[in-house]
């Protein structure tokens, strides 16, 4: 990794490579009069494959600057091609930035579930910055909206080519170990097989956040149900109004 002065027209933004659910104007707005003012922030981060400058941390700053109309960024530079920027956008701002939101952390880990499905739950969890516990459960409810399961309303993002429940799995040490699904049947033990009821799922909304929660609800369900959902909320909404 070596650190460049790169011309903000060289970075791209498009390659799915932005790790937030979504870009807060107002951060970019207090990021600008930071410039502004002179504040030095730390250089962003980049993917390159020889070619292509993919942007993978700071997506924030890279606007900021853009809003600015600077012609030049700073910029940790690190090799590799289009995956391997997915895959290292997903552990930024886990440790510094703008704190993360639960939308953020949903995104991260259905797209590293996605991207390598082969890891470990506590490799995956390593690398995001969340409890493996969380990676697990988003796990089996993409296996189970993949083989057609009761779960119906579940993200509307495409399921991955590969199976999301490999036989064997890979560790944060680098080693293949079985999938804790298999290894249980090896026992022969193991927890009962849960039962959920048709079209059920369960989401944490956080009570005083709304927008936090509308970004929750974005990522975890179709448009359809979505759009359905506000109409029956807004009717709901009027006759309680009405009485």
């Amino acid at each position: 990794m070596n650190e460049q002065l790169l011309d903000m027209a060289a970075l791209r933004v498009d390659g799915d490579t932005q790790p937030r659910a979504a870009i807060d104007p107002s951060v970019v707005a207090e990021y600008s009069e930071a410039l502004e003012a002179g504040a030095e922030f730390p250089p962003v981060e980049v993917v390159c494959d020889g070619a292509t400058y993919w942007l993978v941390d700071g997506f924030h700053r890279f606007y900021a600057h853009r809003r600015l109309k600077r012609t030049q960024i700073r910029a940790l530079v690190t090799t590799g091609e289009l995956q391997d920027a997915r895959w290292k956008s997903l552990g930024a701002n886990k440790t510094h930035g703008l704190r993360r939101t639960n939308a953020d952390k949903a995104k991260a880990v259905r797209k590293a579930l996605k991207l390598h499905p082969e890891f470990s739950d506590r490799a995956i969890a390593e690398h995001v910055g969340v409890n493996h516990g969380t990676i697990a459960r988003y796990r089996e409810m993409m296996e189970r909206q993949r083989s057609g399961g009761e779960i119906r309303h579940l993200p509307s993002t495409q399921a991955p080519a590969n199976n999301c429940a490999p036989q064997k799995r890979i560790g944060s040490d680098g080693k293949r170990y079985p999938s804790p699904r298999r290894a249980r049947r090896r026992r022969g033990g193991g927890r009962p097989p849960r039962v959920a009821r048709a079209g059920v799922i369960t989401i944490d909304l956080p009570t005083r956040e709304a927008a936090t929660a509308v970004g929750v609800l974005i990522q975890t369900f179709n448009e359809s149900y979505l759009r359905a959902l506000v109409v029956l909320l807004a009717k709901h909404l009027k006759m309680k109004a009405d009485i």
